[in-house]
């Protein structure tokens, strides 16, 4: 006898859905039951022994628990030292390895000082001259003696840190913050900084020659070969008789600058504004000018050895000069 398999499946269905109906029903009975006659139920459990067992047993769980948490406590404690020391050791690394290479340019090294720092571990007398720290956040750094000659701090923040004996003589900190920083018997000789940058109240930065860089300031008779002064703002500044000798002045704002009788011999002006711009008497000997902007005849013919700076290639024709034989990637290199 042949059994139809659509009676078969229909059958099949009906009892999957008497069996969930079952299902649902035993718990609204159980679940209603508890509600009506809770208190009943749970004297009658309490009073169970295998009920009084099982508390018995999670109690004494709880207690095994306590009780190897504590045991592992100074293993755990003895891990974590561990693991920072293994970690500071390969900071360190990171670090040497940069000073090592003569890397100026180190995220490795950056990340490293930040997070040695951070963990309040002495950098006493690290030695890390014209190293690039833009944006480095070393608050509270133990930084006593360290060797910062030339660096860049543009951005940084170095609030809370002892930079007392540091050297930072030509180092660079525009925009850096020095909030209750410690300072004393540093040296901040030639130090670069702008408008922007913070330091602790009260501290004067041109008493112990540090220089502002800013419109109008007045930075006369300075001496400040090979500076770096990329993209800064000194228009109508007095630089008169100052030396900028290999100084690269790579997009920055010079208009009404006064360069009269200023040294700046192998200076590099590309992309700069120097419109207005005073170079009367100035030595502009193997100066580079390449794209500088504003810049006229007459200004340059004011100036002494103009005929063996290097310009862009229109300038050179009207100034009647051969064109050097040099590329725009060339003339910028600084």
């Amino acid at each position: 006898m042949k059994i139809n398999p659509l009676k078969q499946k229909i059958k099949s269905l009906w009892l999957t859905r008497l069996l969930l109906w079952t299902v649902w029903l035993s718990a609204l009975t159980v679940l209603t039951v508890t509600l009506f006659f809770s208190d009943s139920i749970a004297s009658w459990l309490s009073n169970l022994a295998f009920i009084k067992i099982l508390d018995a047993l999670s109690k004494l769980g709880v207690l095994i628990g306590v009780t190897v948490f504590l045991l592992e406590l100074p293993k755990r404690e003895e891990r974590i030292v561990s693991e920072r020391k293994r970690s500071h050791f390969e900071y360190w690394k990171a670090i040497d390895a940069a000073a090592a290479s003569g890397t100026v340019t180190s995220y490795a090294r950056k990340i490293a000082l930040e997070e040695l720092a951070n963990d309040r571990v002495s950098l006493r007398n690290i030695d890390a001259p014209n190293v690039d720290l833009k944006r480095v956040d070393l608050t509270g750094a133990d930084l006593v003696g360290a060797n910062f000659t030339g660096a860049d701090f543009t951005e940084a923040i170095l609030d809370d840190a002892n930079l007392n004996k540091a050297k930072l003589y030509r180092a660079r900190l525009y925009g850096t913050s020095l909030l209750k920083a410690q300072l004393e018997s540093t040296d901040l000789r030639e130090v670069l900084y702008d408008e922007y940058t913070k330091f602790p109240i009260g501290f004067n930065a041109t008493a112990v020659g540090a220089y502002l860089i800013a419109p109008h300031v007045s930075l006369q008779k300075v001496k400040l070969s090979n500076a770096i002064l990329w993209s800064v703002n000194l228009q109508e500044a007095n630089l008169e008789e100052s030396d900028f000798t290999e100084a690269s002045f790579r997009g920055a704002m010079l208009k009404n600058a006064n360069f009269q009788r200023a040294n700046l011999k192998g200076a590099k002006f590309g992309n700069a504004n120097l419109a207005g711009a005073k170079l009367n008497n100035a030595n502009i000997q193997g100066a580079n000018f390449w794209n500088a902007k504003g810049l006229t005849i007459e200004q340059v013919k004011s100036a002494q050895n103009w005929e063996t700076a290097e310009y862009s290639k229109n300038f050179c024709e009207q100034l009647g000069l051969s064109p050097r034989l040099t590329t725009n990637t060339d003339n910028e290199k600084d």
